[in-house]
């Protein structure tokens, strides 16, 4: 039997990148599917793996593999974040640490990706504008309605609950929205602040459609405070900063004006959400958030709303479980990431190849549903 053929890689470039990931030796064996002895004998020695396992171990380290070739470290641009979880939801066991660093990797190689596409089509992308003061509620929540031109915007309800044709409004200011599912780290929502085409990220788990709205634009007060932050669960949140961006998007979304139009204490809290809803075109859910933050309603209150939905969700086997489709690749990267990578390769700046490695499908018949998604 022949034996498998060894390529070269560097041992140098092999510890760093997983000393950057926070990962073990043994955790990394493990998560690549490879030998423990390999692992530790390719941080000392270049001629170890076959080409299968090193491409396995890269994709564990969220690398390309010709990054563990290399004697040149490749640092990754990825700002200094605020975590702003509780101490009960940090867990610093290993394999939970690398989760959260895999998740930041990863939403880091999507923004290069698209950098890389709107450069390939030789397109520019637009300096991120929006500035906010961070001590004046009701002046900041104006300055993004005026950033995202919500007055003149066109906002359709989905199933989504209008929360797509927000999404669409961030994405259409160059703001990179990606949604990240079935990830147990005790947060909702991440913002990483870039100049130019920083990054938001939704962890749906546990939220619905229309609660995500909130998570949305509670992580673009964050941007516009030039902040970085990792959240934990955000209504429950009591440090200052969190509750500054809980006010803000709580008037972003459901300005107080409308609410002391509309709302009538004779009625029911959901009589209420409906006859508001009927004049501004947000989700169910941030109408009620907004309601118990100005005092309308009490959290008990609040806490009922979400109780008595969840009973709904279930009854039906709907809501968030909807987002867990065949296709979960267009709802990670949204319409205009897809429709940008589409772009390039129509104007053969991009291979259908490489479109399926940045999208990550491996069937051309998922391209064609992307593509078919993306414009309609």
């Amino acid at each position: 039997m022949a034996n498998l053929q060894l390529v070269t890689h560097s041992p140098k470039a092999l510890s760093h990148y997983r000393q950057q990931m926070s990962l073990s030796v043994d955790l990394l064996a493990k998560k690549s599917g490879t030998n423990y002895k390999k692992v530790l004998k390719g941080e000392l020695e270049s001629e170890v793996f076959t080409v299968k396992q090193l491409e396995s171990i890269a994709k564990t380290l969220v690398l390309p593999t010709y990054y563990l070739t290399l004697n040149a470290i490749y640092d990754k641009n990825i700002p200094e974040y605020i975590d702003h979880r509780s101490y009960s939801d940090k867990n610093s066991d290993d394999e939970d640490v690398y989760e959260l660093n895999k998740l930041i990797s990863e939403v880091y190689k999507d923004r290069e990706n698209l950098l890389y596409v709107y450069d390939a089509i030789d397109e520019s992308i637009k300096k991120f504008q929006l500035e906010l003061l961070g001590n004046n509620v009701q002046e900041d929540a104006q300055r993004i309605r005026d950033f995202l031109d919500v007055e003149n915007a066109r906002l359709t309800v989905e199933g989504s609950d209008y929360y797509k044709a927000w999404r669409l409004l961030l994405e259409k200011k160059d703001i990179l929205v990606l949604e990240k599912s079935r990830l147990s780290i005790g947060s909702e929502g991440l913002s990483l602040f870039y100049d130019v085409l920083p990054i938001i990220v939704i962890i749906t788990s546990g939220q619905t459609p229309s609660r995500k709205l909130f998570t949305l634009i509670h992580e673009l007060v964050h941007l516009g405070l030039r902040q970085s932050a990792l959240d934990g669960y955000i209504l429950e949140a009591d440090n200052q900063t969190e509750r500054y961006c809980n006010e803000v998007a709580g008037h972003v979304l459901v300005p107080i004006s409308v609410i002391n139009e509309i709302y009538n204490e004779k009625n029911q809290l959901i009589e209420n959400i409906e006859h508001i809803r009927k004049v501004i075109k947000v989700s169910y859910d941030a109408i009620a958030i907004q309601l118990k933050q100005v005092g309308k309603i009490s959290q008990s209150d609040l806490d009922a709303y979400f109780t008595n939905k969840q009973k709904r969700i279930d009854e039906s086997d709907n809501g968030f479980r909807s987002s867990y489709k065949k296709h979960t690749t267009y709802n990670h990267f949204g319409r205009i990431y897809v429709q940008q990578v589409f772009s390039a390769v129509w104007e053969d700046a991009l291979s259908l190849g490489g479109a399926m490695r940045i999208l990550g499908i491996e069937k051309m018949s998922d391209l064609d549903y992307l593509e078919k998604k993306a414009f309609t």
